[in-house]
């Protein structure tokens, strides 16, 4: 049976919600706060697992180093500030030992590298040299590096992609795939993705409409890059084609920036069925292929 093997970042995400109840008598612009709820999940690349676990019925098994500590402080249900704690991870040899020995045959193989210390780039090089042609292999990083060459899907956003490359524009995920020889997701956020297809030479470029009245707004966007990836993901192992696994990843990313933060995953059957009643347009011209989502 298939599973997906998980690299990367563990984080704990703590959030505290406190509401104002007057204000300091003796510095007037300084509110006193009750905490009424507090929440502590998963985040980083276990948010990634906590998403794909939702998202597809296979084993999903993470390996990760400590785990650093993000408290996030909301008063009156607005993001006040962050306080982090222990946030480097020290590197483990033998963790990485067990990730590499743990690879299977037909095992998909996920890194999500937050640089937070749990991966060098020598372990990456390592792991992808562990792989066979029963693996698919993928990628999201903030970093392009040589060792990131032989990956099947590298996403990074899209200033990752401008400083590796130098460029901006519509080319950028194929110079990207030139340097790598990988396929690759450059992510634009509300402005949708590029992604370069390296065995058809084959540009995808996704744009939506701004959501309007009437539809779910726009909340935060913490969380937002790991649901894409684990949208893509779910869907590839589920079979379908390569386009619509891409298009699905953006509507599951954007279900996630309606709700906050991290605290819940994107539920599957409301990923489905908006999945299910989009309406997309698509034009082809040469080897690029132009595809724009409209809101109903």
């Amino acid at each position: 049976m298939a599973r997906i093997l998980v690299l990367g970042d563990r984080l704990l995400d703590h959030y505290k919600f406190y509401k104002s109840i007057r204000n300091d008598p003796a510095t007037p612009d300084v509110p006193v706060v009750k905490l009424v709820n507090e929440v502590k999940v998963d985040g980083g690349a276990g948010y990634l697992v906590r998403s794909l676990r939702e998202l597809i019925n296979v084993d999903v098994i993470h390996f990760h180093g400590s785990v650093p500590l993000k408290i996030r402080s909301y008063i009156n249900d607005k993001y006040t500030f962050r306080e982090d704690i222990n946030d480097e991870i020290l590197h483990s040899p033998p963790l990485i030992d067990e990730f590499v020995d743990e690879i299977k045959d037909n095992d998909y193989v996920v890194i999500s590298d937050y640089h937070k210390g749990t991966i060098k780039y020598s372990d990456i090089k390592r792991i992808l040299d562990k792989c066979n042609k029963t693996n698919i292999t993928f990628i999201d990083t903030n970093h392009v590096q040589p060792d990131h060459e032989g990956v099947d899907w590298l996403k990074i956003n899209y200033e990752t992609a401008r400083e590796s490359v130098n460029i901006f524009g519509k080319d950028i995920a194929r110079r990207v795939s030139d340097k790598t020889g990988t396929n690759v997701i450059v992510t634009k956020g509300a402005d949708g993705f590029i992604a370069y297809l390296r065995k058809n030479d084959e540009t995808i470029y996704y744009t939506k409409d701004e959501y309007k009245n009437g539809t779910k707004h726009f909340v935060d966007s913490i969380g937002a890059g790991d649901t894409f990836f684990a949208g893509f993901i779910s869907a590839l192992i589920n079979k379908e084609k390569i386009v619509p696994s891409l298009i699905y990843a953006d509507v599951v990313a954007h279900l996630s920036t309606t709700q906050l933060g991290t605290i819940k995953v994107v539920d599957k059957t409301e990923a489905d069925t908006e999945y299910k009643h989009i309406e997309t347009t698509t034009k082809e011209n040469g080897e690029a292929i132009y595809i724009h989502r409209s809101v109903l």
